[in-house]
């Protein structure tokens, strides 16, 4: 095992040699040591470790790259890394932050998100990882050009940032084509694309001054293009979402909208609150259909509404799904 994670380290080290156009010595990476030792070494840091080496030499920033780091840790066979990133209620005003669970003492922080100047408390946005890609999607804001200012604006932005680049910014993707904030977001199964569906914005103490949409889209990275698709068969906002691989009929890929809220009522006839939504509705990814799930709770129960995590098995199926509800944790199997 150990001379074949050798001759791998040693393939990969020879072919950055190869790009970077001369022969890179040993002594480049660490003095001392062979290159495929020194490799495997480099390899085995913790993410801001090598965030931070990147600008050492010429070496070391080849190999510390995405498109060479990966393969040699396939190439070893070591476990997939996987990061953690916390982000503020106004990310554009307090900087993201990530962590690496090896070293859980050094947080890595993130260029705050680019924003307007007349725009300002971004929240209810939707923040998830594709790949080495991290999104940021919509949310609520207030403009200070609008009147009146105590009323929040669903924002149709998009941002994401590439963690293999040793320069860590904010690109600013296309639009969605309806703004939403509060609204459900899972990455598709096919590498590159996003689907979000529902949202819309309300004022946090006076829900009917809101809006809800059914509306659903996805982003293709590869064309950078917001496309829509077919409309959830009623208006949700506040709701979550994720795929579900396999759980349709024939074995199809399902994108899970659970939850949410679609109208208000008042009591009273003076409080206002929200109508919220009992069942969950699936969207196939091949055939572009949405289907009922069923209710999550029976009439005169607790309502069951907060993040959702998900359980998977080894062929990446769901298996489990865990929503968070205040100090309560409830579990459903798919």
């Amino acid at each position: 095992m150990a001379s074949s994670s050798s001759s791998g380290a040693g393939r990969v080290a020879g072919t950055l040699a190869l790009r970077s156009g001369s022969a890179v010595p040993a002594a480049l990476l660490i003095p001392g040591l062979p290159d495929d030792v020194a490799a495997v070494i480099l390899c085995l840091l913790t993410f801001p470790d090598q965030s931070r080496l990147r600008a050492t030499s010429r070496a070391w920033r080849l190999l510390l790259s995405a498109a060479s780091l990966l393969p040699l840790r396939r190439c070893l066979r070591l476990p997939r890394r996987h990061l953690l990133c916390l982000f503020p209620t106004d990310p554009s005003l307090a900087s993201p932050i990530l962590l690496d669970p090896v070293a859980p003492t050094a947080w890595w922080p993130l260029p705050p998100l680019p924003c307007s100047p007349q725009l300002y408390g971004l929240a209810n946005f939707a923040a998830l990882s594709v790949g080495r890609h991290l999104y940021v999607l919509g949310g609520s804001c207030f403009d200070a050009r609008s009147y009146p200012l105590g009323h929040p604006s669903p924002s149709a932005a998009a941002y994401r940032l590439d963690l293999a680049h040793s320069r860590h910014y904010w690109e600013r993707l296309p639009d969605m084509q309806i703004p939403r904030g509060s609204f459900a977001c899972a990455p598709a199964p096919s590498g590159g694309v996003v689907i979000v569906a529902g949202g819309g914005s309300r004022h946090p103490t006076f829900p009917s001054n809101g809006s809800r949409t059914d509306s659903t889209e996805w982003y293709d990275a590869t064309a950078r293009t917001w496309r829509g698709a077919a409309s959830m068969p009623r208006h949700r906002a506040g709701c979550v979402g994720f795929v579900a691989h396999g759980a349709g009929d024939g074995g199809e890929d399902e994108f899970w909208v659970m939850g949410g809220y679609d109208g208000y009522t008042t009591l009273g006839g003076v409080v206002p609150t929200d109508v919220y939504c009992r069942n969950a509705v699936a969207l196939g990814l091949w055939s572009g259909n949405w289907r009922g799930i069923g209710d999550m709770w029976e009439e005169g129960e607790r309502r069951r509404l907060g993040p959702v995590a998900t359980l998977s098995a080894d062929d990446g199926r769901i298996t489990e799904v865990f929503m968070l509800d205040g100090n309560n944790i409830f579990s459903a199997s798919v």
